[in-house]
């Protein structure tokens, strides 16, 4: 679940998938802006068929985050 995670995070951003590590966080990259940040959420909600609670949606500015999340939400 992580890489494919990943995998839709480089898509989004545009970027290379080497780039997208699990320290990588919002604003490291000129490409992760708050737009970017949106776009990753929606993308992912959308192609895992999940939706993130409104009150961690905050909270969700890095690549670990994002995991960590995904995967409490899809119990994996």
């Amino acid at each position: 679940m992580e890489s494919h995670i990943k995998e839709i995070i480089a898509r989004v951003l545009n970027v290379a998938l080497d780039r997208i590590t699990d320290d990588l966080s919002s604003g490291d990259i000129p490409e992760w802006d708050s737009v970017g940040n949106l776009a990753i959420i929606s993308t992912l909600e959308q192609e895992l068929e999940i939706e993130f609670p409104l009150e961690d949606l905050f909270d969700l500015t890095s690549v670990k985050s994002i995991v960590e999340e995904v995967e409490k939400i899809t119990n994996v």
